[in-house]
């Protein structure tokens, strides 16, 4: 009878977990598949099945539409490929030039070290708000408004990156750093051979973030840029919403062609990705 009970009451568990865990998915899976269902709706049907279960159907008429429109008269492509340019530019310095900073902290041994280390953990908690005239200031008188530098460069030390550089290769023996320097190879060659090889994960962790973090930026971008030849995706969404009419299809389908590289990156590292989180101790 025991037996039987104990079996009843972990399936009852069981039931309760997973039920609770489609529940939970759902919650972050359901404004997507609004998002894209939607986005291949026209705007009057979008607005007929807000008030029902509909709006996460794919119910009534389906088209391209809305696509079409924000391909041809918005000019995707070109604001596209502002994005990619600046959000590659904004990775690989981002990814390798914390990764530098992150290498002498967690390796190398020098006075002020642990100064810079608690500097760096300050700099985390202040809001990018709060420095953001500064950096301007700074962009403006290099002469580097509305360009693709002024765009990405300003942005890359990132107080966060360096952190978790920092504690990756503080992790790492360093018998490894020793024998290499026994055999005559210097700081560089050390760093550049021996420590990014070795730091797969986290340097597609730092990627994954910087990528998000670039391609999905508004408030640096609204004030870099002058006109529409660096414009990028975030800012040309904004321009689709209007005081007096606003085409909810377009901008769904806008809003889906711009998060479809993001989840693309996310799908083909999230292997890297988890085993950074395990191993560095990401919390959160």
């Amino acid at each position: 009878m025991r037996t039987a009970m104990s079996k009843r009451k972990k399936l009852l568990l069981k039931i309760c977990m997973y039920t609770g865990y489609i529940l939970i998915a759902m919650v972050f899976i359901g404004p997507i598949l609004f998002l894209v269902i939607s986005s291949f709706k026209p705007y009057a049907q979008i607005e007929s099945d807000m008030s029902n279960f509909y709006a996460f159907l794919p119910h009534g008429t389906l088209s391209f539409d809305n696509y079409s429109n924000v391909i041809r008269k918005m000019d995707f492509l070109k604001y596209f490929k502002n994005s990619a340019v600046v959000t590659i530019l904004f990775m690989a310095a981002a990814t390798i030039l914390n990764a530098m900073v992150g290498y002498a902290l967690g390796m190398l041994r020098f006075k002020g070290r642990k100064i810079i280390i608690s500097v760096i953990v300050a700099l985390s908690i202040i809001p990018t708000e709060s420095i953001i005239i500064n950096r301007f200031i700074v962009v403006n008188q290099l002469g580097l408004l509305n360009t693709y530098l002024g765009l990405a460069i300003p942005s890359v030390a990132y107080p966060m990156y360096m952190f978790l550089y920092y504690n990756h290769f503080r992790g790492i023996p360093s018998d490894l750093q020793e024998a290499a320097i026994l055999d005559g190879a210097g700081y560089g060659t050390i760093f550049l051979r021996i420590m990014l090889p070795l730091s797969k994960p986290i340097l597609t962790t730092v990627a994954i973030m910087a990528f998000i973090r670039s391609w999905s930026d508004l408030l640096w971008p609204t004030l870099v840029t002058r006109d529409g030849t660096y414009r990028t995706l975030p800012l040309a969404l904004k321009t689709l919403f209007s005081d007096t009419y606003t085409d909810w299809g377009q901008v769904f389908a806008f809003s889906t062609l711009t998060v479809i590289p993001t989840m693309i990156v996310f799908l083909l590292f999230q292997k890297h990705f988890v085993a950074s989180v395990t191993s560095s101790g990401i919390k959160g």
